[in-house]
């Protein structure tokens, strides 16, 4: 599915349509969800890539913790995609990882669930 003609068809009004490849049953739930996670600076202490990696599992990881990085939309100094299988566990780990991002080195005494 191109997103970018999802896009441009919502915002011309015109209906969506999904063509599903060929031999995958129409509505068959995907194998895996993604979600994709803006990280900032923390408001209180530090945080480094490797504070991210030892709590939590990434497909992938990007977090500068040097004062030098540029800060992006929203505060972003990094990137995070993060998979499930269960769409309500995936929901569960990004809540996690936004709490673990808030808090920063300073709040980090008690155990974070691996997810």
């Amino acid at each position: 599915m191109d997103l970018f003609d999802v896009e441009i068809s919502l915002a011309l009004g015109e209906e969506v349509t999904v063509d599903t490849p060929e031999g995958t049953p129409e509505g068959t739930p995907p194998e895996r969800f993604y979600g994709y996670i803006l990280l900032r600076r923390p408001t209180q202490g530090t945080l480094t890539q490797r504070d991210f990696e030892r709590n939590f599992r990434f497909d992938e990881i990007q977090y500068s913790s040097s004062p030098d990085t540029p800060v992006g939309p929203y505060g972003r100094i990094g990137e995070a995609i993060v998979s499930d299988q269960d769409e309500l566990k995936l929901q569960q780990t990004i809540e996690n990882i936004v709490r673990f991002n808030e808090v920063g080195s300073a709040q980090r005494k008690g155990s974070h669930p691996d997810v």
